[in-house]
């Protein structure tokens, strides 16, 4: 009996301690000292939330930027059926591949970086090379009827760079960044 005891209080103790204390104090420390980042790293533009800086939309028009293929089509919507992250992990050979590759191609025209026709791991990622981007200036700056140089420099002011992979650049920053030139 007394073996009984000690094995419920220690259950007891360790439920209180895991699934009540140990949480409070996370939510705590998160929303105290890490706030836009326990909220989900929100951005918003004149007080209306317009996205995550974590989370890539879909973008296809043609003034702005375009992301990276998400396999799921950037579906997070809590409402719908199949919302889900990742990628399809095609083989290169696998003919549903090869078709969206050549549907992108298409509809981008020329030549393309690999990130403008590969999907991230996620599915979701917001982030391009600034070779992609820079690939895009003369489509944006034709329709927006401005010098590319602006948009070249956008795209210097918001590139983040790391020694061991190219250098890149959030598709959502630069985006609310050439609506506010």
């Amino acid at each position: 009996m007394k073996q009984l005891n000690t094995s419920l209080r220690f259950v007891f103790v360790t439920m209180i301690l895991c699934g009540l204390i140990f949480p409070l104090t996370v939510t705590a420390v998160g929303q105290l000292f890490l706030n836009s980042q326990a909220n989900g790293s929100l951005v918003k533009v004149d007080g209306q939330v317009v996205g995550s800086k974590l989370i890539g939309q879909k973008w296809t028009q043609p003034e702005y930027f375009h992301g990276r293929h998400s396999s799921v089509d950037y579906n997070m919507s809590s409402t719908e059926e199949g919302v889900a992250s990742g990628s399809h992990n095609y083989a290169n050979s696998h003919p549903d591949l090869k078709k969206r590759v050549n549907q992108t191609i298409r509809d981008e025209g020329g030549h393309l970086t690999n990130d403008a026709v590969t999907e991230s791991g996620s599915g979701l990622d917001p982030h391009i090379t600034v070779l992609n981007a820079k690939r895009q200036v003369d489509r944006i700056a034709k329709e927006r009827h401005i010098n590319p140089q602006r948009i070249n420099q956008l795209i210097q002011d918001h590139t983040t760079h790391h020694g061991l992979v190219d250098d890149y650049v959030n598709v959502l920053e630069l985006n609310i960044a050439l609506d506010q030139m």
